[in-house]
Order: C-alpha cells, then structure tokens, then sequence
C-alpha cells in the first residue's frame, strides 16, 4: 500500500508552483506501472491510500492498511529543495521505547504501539531499502539520509511494516527521478520478503 501525501484538504507543501499532493499522485501512479512491469497483477497488488479529490480522516490509513492485511505500507512526501543533489529521507515509527515493551502472547494493542508487532520486519525491510538507495547506481542523483526511527504521523497504528521516505524536489518534474531506484528497492523487499 501506497499513501501519497496530501488530500483534498491537505494540499502539502508547494513545490515549483504545484502542490506536494498532485505530485505523489503522479509518482504513485508511475510507481505502481513500472511494478506491473516486473510482476502480474495477480501475483502483486499495488494500492493508493487515495484517489484526486479524496479526503482522508485521521488514522483512516491505518484502518484501511489494518482491515486488508498489507505486506507492506509506504508514505511518500516531497518538499522543495534548492540542491543540485536532493536529499532522501528514510523513516520508520518509534517512540524509542521498544526495548521495554515486551507483551504477553495474549495482548491488546493500542493504536498507537501497534507499529510493535513487527517492528523488526520493518528494521529490515528499511534497512534493505536503504542499501539499494544507497548503491553506486543511485549515488550520483541523490544522497539517502537515515534511517531516521521518530513519531512519524502518517505512519501511526498501521501493524504491516511501514516506512515514511521523504524526498527534495528541484522543480515538479524531477520526481521522475525516484521512480526506478524506489521501484527497485521495493522489488528488492519483495525478492527478499523479510
């Protein structure tokens, strides 16, 4: 699952004279066509959180991504940024606190510890994401900080795990650029299924 920042009334941050919510849009749809390139339908289901014009309610996502039993959740976001070489941000929820909860096999996840039930699926799964960012085939079009563990708010009570990537865009079109090395990254989790 996909959720592309911004909705209906959360139009994000402006880049280029365009808002950050109609570009995630655009990369998600492009993501999800050059994943069918590499694996039927049938076989991967590539779904948005959103379509245009959609409103989305507080821990909606969560609900949403919970009830279908996703492999994985993925929140992209842009912002403006005036370097030749953008920066990649790779982020995974935590309070920082996961050493001491340790829960009997019988237990009642509040929404906002559920990222706990596979928080060492989604150590990996970032962790893999970030060596294929950071390979020397990428190296040259940006530079990947992270992986970042923080109180991220879009990804909030999603169980699956989930990963916030936070990228700086030049002008509205250099997206473009993201949509091979996060594809490759993704088929790599796939191939690999931590």
């Amino acid at each position: 699952m996909v959720n592309p920042a911004g909705d209906a009334k959360q139009i994000g941050r402006k880049i280029d004279g365009y808002f950050e919510r109609g570009i995630t849009l655009q990369f998600f749809q492009e993501l999800k066509k050059e994943l069918y390139k590499h694996y039927s339908e049938s076989t991967l289901h590539v779904i948005s959180t959103r379509f245009a014009g959609d409103t989305i309610e507080e821990l909606q996502n969560a609900n949403f991504a919970n009830r279908l039993g996703i492999d994985l959740y993925l929140s992209i976001h842009f912002y403006y940024e005036e370097k030749t070489k953008p920066d990649v941000f790779l982020y995974y929820f935590s309070y920082g606190n996961e050493f001491i909860t340790q829960k009997p096999d019988l237990y009642f996840w509040p929404y906002d510890e559920a990222y706990l039930i596979n928080f060492d699926a989604t150590k990996k799964s970032i962790e893999t994401m970030q060596r294929v960012l950071e390979s020397k085939k990428y190296a040259y079009q940006f530079t990947v900080y992270g992986i970042f563990k923080l109180p991220f708010a879009p990804l909030i009570g999603i169980v699956a795990p989930a990963i916030g990537i936070e990228i700086g865009l030049k002008n509205k079109d250099n997206w473009r650029q993201y949509v091979e090395p996060i594809a490759i990254a993704l088929i790599s989790l796939i191939n690999n299924n931590p």
